[in-house]
């Protein structure tokens, strides 16, 4: 099978001639109802005002830093969320009675409150340090009606600025206020803690460990001293138990003879004395178990034995003289004096049994003073950490007070009307110069795509030489002319006139017939953004 053949451009614009109705008929019809539906959309107006963003007269970062720090853009967001919410679109749209076609359709209200949203729009203008101005602008089908839609989402943006930064300064002044109740129950709680503490363990005040080396420093001083007094008291009734011990032998002996028990007596109570005063130095510094404190103890136990029997034995005679003895004043005083010393020695040795048990318990605390002491420590660290939280806190909620005070006076960082809304001349849309031309282009192009659609089945058939030389690789030897009698002639005039009466009814009716489906489907609006 040969292959398609490929025209000349000669022979496309003949095809075109040929086809020209195909062409100029769609072209029309598309071109007339896209024209009038163009022509007959709503002109859209548009009002804008420019609102200055003003510094604030005094530096609120000096007094709150979390509202003095807030970006304009977010702030712009957060208004802008505000101003378009459903409630306050609703009241402008009652108050100037907008978008009735859509009531009229009884459109749903959230379809009404997205479309005015559309039409809102607001451009921020930044300087070298930041943004300072944005421009709010509002579109709508009424020049008057626009222009006080615009000064009013001006008036509530102006308005709502000064809302929002007193909600903020109100909102951080509220948890800044939680916080400063629960840092003061945690500081409560704490200081409860730390003086328990110190209540359970006194050593671990500060300067109480030196107090306490103080106090078994004098305590050491007075044991020095009650034992002193206790070997001096020991030695004392020692002294005189032997004085004692010698007088009673000169009465039991005759005058004028020795007695050999009161000689041995004597020096056993000597020696015992003796034996007492080094056990009490050994004991100071080495235990019962120490090898000397062991053979001074035997020592001194085989001496009271001695002291024992010589006792016994004397008793034995003494009982058996019959004649009593004879009171002697000087044994009653001794008697009486010994007796006094034991109990001063008692009352001594009690005294320094207790400041033993005082050093012992000072030297004890002291010991236990670091491990109390890190308690402490973690305690006071916690305590020192709330406090100071709690005390920044009460300085922030300070400067909110004053930032809240700046604002109600200064009106912190306002925003200003620069230009008022103005009353639109003109319209911004549709674009009717840019929407002509493309309807002329559109018709066109649907008059070409009909007319190539109709000339296609002829495209691969035998028209003319040349065809027959492409497809059939055949000379052409003769061609025979169409030969056309006077009544077909007649008839072909009538079937033209025809013909076009057929294309002007179809231009009248189509043009009506699309122009309604156009302007039911709304397809223009996608585009132009009209109502």
């Amino acid at each position: 099978m040969a292959s398609f053949r490929v025209r000349t451009p000669a022979e496309y614009l003949r095809i075109l001639w040929r086809r020209r109705y195909y062409i100029a008929v769609p072209l029309v019809i598309v071109s007339a109802t896209l024209g009038y539906v163009i022509y007959r959309l709503p002109n859209v107006y548009e009002s804008s005002t420019l609102v200055i963003v003003d510094p604030a007269k005094v530096n609120t970062s000096v007094f709150l830093s979390p509202v003095g720090q807030i970006d304009i853009t977010a702030r712009l967001s957060t208004i802008r969320q505000k101003v378009t919410s459903r409630q306050e679109l609703l009241q402008i749209i009652d108050r100037f009675d907008l978008y009735q076609d859509l009531k009229r359709a009884n459109a749903p209200t959230e379809a009404i409150l997205e479309e005015m949203r559309k039409h809102i729009d607001i451009n921020v203008r930044n300087s070298g340090s930041g943004a300072n101005a944005f421009t709010i602008s509002f579109r709508g089908p009424q020049p008057e009606v626009v222009k006080n839609v615009t000064a009013e989402l001006a008036d509530r943006f102006i308005n709502a600025n000064t809302e929002v930064a007193r909600q903020q300064i109100t909102a951080t002044k509220d948890q800044l206020n939680n916080r400063i109740v629960e840092l003061k129950k945690r500081l409560d709680q704490i200081e409860k803690e730390r003086t328990d503490y110190m209540m359970r363990h006194p050593e671990v005040v500060p300067g109480a460990d030196q107090s306490m080396v103080g106090q078994m420093n004098s305590l050491s001083m007075v044991l020095q001293t009650l034992q002193n007094s206790i070997d001096s008291l020991r030695t004392q009734i020692s002294s005189n138990q032997r004085l004692l011990a010698s007088i009673r032998s000169q009465k039991e002996v005759e005058p004028g003879r020795p007695s050999k028990d009161e000689v041995t007596e004597g020096q056993l109570l000597a020696k015992r004395e003796e034996l007492d005063v080094q056990l009490e130095q050994l004991k100071k510094e080495f235990t019962d178990k120490f090898p000397e404190v062991k053979n001074l103890k035997a020592q001194i136990a085989g001496i009271d034995k001695k002291l024992e029997d010589l006792k016994k034995k004397r008793e034995q005679e003494q009982t058996a003289k019959a004649a009593a003895p004879v009171d002697n004043p000087q044994i009653k005083n001794l008697e009486f004096q010994i007796e006094e010393d034991r109990q001063k020695l008692a009352q001594k040795q009690s005294e320094l049994d207790q400041r033993n048990r005082e050093y012992q318990a000072l030297h004890q605390r002291l010991q236990s003073t670091p491990i109390q002491a890190a308690g402490i420590v973690s305690i006071e660290r916690d305590y020192l950490t709330i406090k100071k939280e709690y005390e920044d806190s009460l300085s922030q909620k300070e400067k909110a007070d004053m930032g809240a005070q700046v604002i109600q006076d200064l009106n912190g960082e306002s925003f200003r009307m620069q230009d008022p809304a103005f009353l639109p001349e003109a319209p911004v849309l549709p674009k009717r110069g840019m929407l002509y031309p493309f309807s002329l282009m559109l018709g066109l192009i649907s008059g070409l795509a009909i007319a190539l659609a109709v000339e296609a089945r002829y495209l691969f058939t035998i028209q003319d030489a040349r065809d027959v030389a492409h497809y059939t690789h055949l000379p052409l030897l003769v061609t025979v002319p169409e030969i056309v009698t006077d009544d077909e002639r007649r008839q072909r005039i009538l079937w033209h006139a025809a013909g076009m009466v057929g294309v002007a009814l179809l231009i009248l009716v189509a043009i009506p017939l699309l122009v309604k489906a156009v302007q039911y489907s709304q397809v223009l609006n996608m585009f132009t953004g009209a109502y």
